[in-house]
């Protein structure tokens, strides 16, 4: 016997997990093989997406190893457009993301896409259009991007192990004169008081090597200092081991994959230690009842995310040097005979010393997350079935953000606790589908699915913070002369119907269209549903006119109405 390459058909994951033929699809659907994610490695998988997928723009923010990715997809939908939603093995997730800098610093805490091990990852299908993600309902409005992960192979046994090493290294984008050095007014330091006022500016006079005084009153070479940014930044490594068994049976399989990475960041003393645990399990309990279970436990620890935006604890501070100071005067950015106090170089107390960040700073995210979804399918008949799952996905987080003791900037330099909190945040989906397929003639058939689903999410945090120290280098909230308490919660629920349908004749013309009905507890109660509607047609002309030069040729179109999903619990 020799296989018939015309009836190999390529066959996609599209919403709600259901598996169709690619041709027959009427909307722009792209797949990304878990294989290319691993080979362009990123401690966030979200930026390994970046130039794969045609539509698809994926920017971040310079927030170290794991930062939040911003992904877009066809433009800006909104003014407020904000990422796709991630669903990994049929379940949406939480992709929120922790934290942000303002005018005053802060810090990016990354998001939930961030979380994943690559290693773990089958494929990512990208579902672009309204019409694509409809099934989905508003909180798809921006797309769907669709993870499926690994899993055992029946009547198969196989150990792999993968081991990934990077380095990542900063580039000098600046483009400083190095005529003139440091001064005002085309005057040099001549006190330590002027060197002080002038340690962020060089319009002094002209380069010429001579002794000059500096903020901290001993005589350096008024030279040109060009290496800064590559001798202050260090070349940081990541380290990725991952190991996975699989085996398989006749009626069943399973995978278990144990991960860790070890990330370095480009900035001292900072960086993300990442442990993951992946479980499959697949099996036929009898010929027609089918059971899996899935899940994904996530602990990550990132020590000292990197403070952004403004001055105050932004260790790239290390940029807004003169151009004839080295960082290494800087070192090691405290006093060591002054109870700690931080050395500061400029007029701007708010311009932190970038060794002092690097040396005494604080700032810490812990996470704790599992992933998980068990899912059921009952085949009555060929044509028909039955099939129910839960997913539920529950992160635990720890923040801890201290302005050490000897800041310039805090009450009499003895700092304070910025934050000390821990949050809790879980989604549960419960899903219910009917699937019918049926030939209704030899040449028309109809693939049709009927569903409900129930969402709740639930979020709580409780935190402290305070100041000043009385102790020194105690960073506790028994030991602040004051403290604040916070205490936040909010909890939303929606509750879905849905459809699918499509039609096709010959394989050759598919017609589909979807439906959803959502009811959100988080709009006002005289109207709480949105419905979002989607059609689409796909025409294989190729398969009905013989075209010279065109082995295949398709043509598709789509409509689709949605909208952004309902804002936070409370606000009506």
């Amino acid at each position: 016997m020799t296989p018939d390459i015309a009836e190999l058909q390529e066959v996609v994951v599209t919403a709600l997990g259901i598996a169709k033929e690619e041709e027959k699809i009427g909307y722009s659907i792209a797949k990304v093989d878990g294989e290319l994610l691993t080979k362009a490695r990123e401690t966030n998988v979200a930026y390994s997406l970046a130039g794969r997928v045609a539509g698809l723009n994926v920017s971040g923010v310079s927030g170290g190893p794991g930062s939040s990715a911003r992904i877009l997809l066809r433009g800006m939908s909104s003014f407020s457009a904000s990422s796709p939603l991630f669903v990994i093995n049929g379940v949406p997730i939480d992709n929120s993301q922790r934290g942000s800098s303002g005018e005053w610093g802060g810090s990016n805490r990354g998001d939930g896409i961030s979380n994943l091990n690559p290693d773990d990852i089958e494929t990512m299908t990208v579902l672009k259009g309204a019409s694509a993600s409809a099934l989905y309902g508003a909180r798809a409005a921006n797309g769907v991007i669709i993870i499926t992960t690994k899993g055992g192979k029946k009547n198969d046994f196989s150990v792999e192990y993968n081991m990934n090493y990077t380095l990542d290294k900063a580039i000098n984008f600046t483009d400083f004169q190095y005529q003139y050095g440091q001064g005002q007014h085309g005057v040099r330091p001549a006190t330590v008081s002027d060197a002080l006022n002038a340690g962020t500016y060089s319009w002094g006079e002209k380069l010429d090597g001579a002794s000059t005084i500096q903020f901290d009153g001993n005589m350096y070479p008024y030279s040109a200092v060009k290496d800064n940014i590559a001798t202050f930044y260090r070349t940081a490594p990541t380290f990725t081991n991952t190991v996975s068994v699989s085996k398989g049976g006749e009626n069943g399989a399973f995978r278990l994959s144990l991960s860790n990475l070890d990330n370095k960041s480009i900035l001292r003393n900072s960086g993300i230690d990442r442990k993951t645990v992946n479980l499959s399990i697949d099996q036929d309990v009898t010929d027609k009842l089918n059971v899996s279970v899935v899940a994904n436990y996530i602990d990550e620890d990132s020590k000292n995310r990197p403070y952004l935006s403004d001055a105050p604890m932004n260790a790239n501070n290390v940029n807004y040097l003169a151009n004839s100071i080295s960082h290494e005067v800087l070192k090691p950015g405290y006093d060591v005979n002054n109870k700690g106090a931080e050395i500061t170089w400029n007029d701007d107390i708010y311009v932190t010393n970038p060794w002092f960040v690097v040396n005494q700073f604080v700032n810490n995210v812990g996470r704790k997350r599992l992933i998980s979804a068990v899912t059921a399918r009952y085949d009555f008949t060929d044509w028909l079935f039955p099939q129910g799952r839960v997913g539920y996905d529950v992160l635990n987080d720890r923040y801890f953000q201290v302005n050490p003791w000897g800041t310039a900037y805090s009450s009499n330099q003895r700092g304070s606790l910025g934050n000390l909190s821990r949050s809790e945040t879980s989604e549960l989906n419960t899903d219910v589908l009917v699937g019918i397929s049926k030939n209704i003639t030899a040449d028309i058939t109809t693939d049709i699915s009927l569903g409900a689903n129930l969402r709740k999410n639930n979020y709580e945090t409780i935190g402290v913070s305070g100041g000043p120290f009385v102790l020194p280098y105690f960073y506790s909230y028994n030991n602040v002369e004051s403290y604040n308490r916070s205490y936040g919660y909010n909890g939303k629920e929606a509750q879905s119907a849905y459809y699918t349908a499509d039609f096709s004749y010959k394989s050759i013309l598919t017609l589909t269209t979807t439906g959803r009905y959502d009811t959100y507890s988080t709009l006002p109660s005289s109207n709480r549903s949105i419905f979002t509607p989607s059609v689409s047609a796909s025409f294989i002309f190729s398969e009905v006119w013989d075209v010279p030069a065109i082995s295949y040729g398709k043509l598709r179109g789509s409509w689709g109405q949605t909208s952004g999903e309902p804002g936070d619990a409370y606000i009506t």
